[in-house]
């Protein structure tokens, strides 16, 4: 099983050097997020085989780290055909949904407070091929839990308990662990400006990791990009928390770069990119040049050279 995610985060002191590059692929499986197949503009329509053939494809060129992947594509690509035994690339799985991100077409579940539900156990996280599944036969070790905090009393609540029972579970599970999501609130939040959202992000992670023992800790954190301060606020604060960025709604190629520049220069160590990936018009030639951003190239040189290989025909 690819071991690249596990290997940066096992030595920290690299990682400012080579940060964690994930493609979200979670997030194509529903079919982009609203309709099915529908991913980008123009739309571009994509069948079920066609993302599970850009999971492979990305894995295949490298640029990756890891595959974030949904629990019945990771049970093709990592139990089914084996994949990623052979390659280097770490595969990972979304343990759980969120009401928020459930969008079928006509739904109005957006509207409301975002909701989490559990899709995968801990003890079936391992993806093994058996029944009786010992800590060596798991196929997948590491999953994403997600949650949106709304400034609401009871529905955090309920939020957070949901989360802290699954951290715990994880915690007796040898084997296997976590990453823990946090999605700014999706509801209005009246008078915030966009840097007291990103502020009230913040304190919520540090307040839910300070009730977490070490085995039931997440490896890292993936959550909104806000502002420079905040970030390098909230990157500072404990630094043996990892912080990664999501990528959010696709803008353009150069906003890509640039948000991945300006995650790592101010702190953060991973990026989990997925709509800024598959509605690319190049999904392969974006990830080469985030990696080259994430490696240290400029974003305005590394966009010139994205788009000499998007000319060339580079994927």
């Amino acid at each position: 099983m690819g071991e690249r995610v596990f290997e940066k985060l096992n030595r920290p002191e690299s990682l400012a050097d080579s940060p964690v590059f994930i493609f979200a692929g979670d997030a194509q499986a529903a079919g982009g997020l609203r309709g099915l197949g529908s991913a980008g503009t123009p739309r571009r329509w994509r069948r079920r085989a066609d993302f599970l053939q850009l999971c492979r494809d990305l894995c295949a060129d490298g640029a990756i780290d890891g595959c974030l992947m949904t629990p019945a594509d990771a049970e093709v690509l990592a139990v089914d055909e084996r994949y990623f035994d052979t390659s280097p690339i770490t595969p990972l799985v979304r343990t759980n949904a969120e009401t928020m991100i459930w969008n079928p077409r006509h739904g109005t579940y957006r509207s409301s407070p975002s909701k989490p539900f559990l899709t995968v156990r801990p003890a079936d996280a391992g993806f093994c091929r058996d029944q009786i599944c010992k800590t060596q036969d798991f196929n997948i070790r590491l999953g994403l839990y997600s949650i949106t905090l709304n400034n609401h009393v009871e529905l955090d609540e309920d939020t957070l308990g949901a989360y802290l029972t699954f951290a715990h579970e994880v915690g007796r599970t040898p084997g296997f662990d976590h990453f823990l999501e946090v999605f700014p609130p999706n509801l209005p939040q009246h008078g915030l400006s966009d840097e007291a959202v990103g502020e009230y992000v913040a304190d919520s992670i540090v307040r839910t990791m300070s009730y977490l023992r070490r085995h039931e800790r997440p490896r890292f954190i993936k959550t909104a990009f806000s502002t420079p301060a905040v970030w390098r606020e909230l990157c500072e604060f404990d630094l043996t928390l990892p912080i990664g960025a999501l990528g959010g709604a696709r803008t353009d190629a150069r906003g890509t770069l640039e948000l991945a520049h300006q995650v790592i220069v101010n702190g953060g160590k991973l990026i989990l990119f997925g709509r800024a990936v598959f509605e690319d018009e190049s999904p392969l030639a974006i990830c080469r040049a985030l990696r080259q951003v994430l490696d240290g190239g400029d974003p305005a040189a590394v966009y010139e050279a994205y788009r000499a290989d998007v000319n060339r025909g580079g994927g």
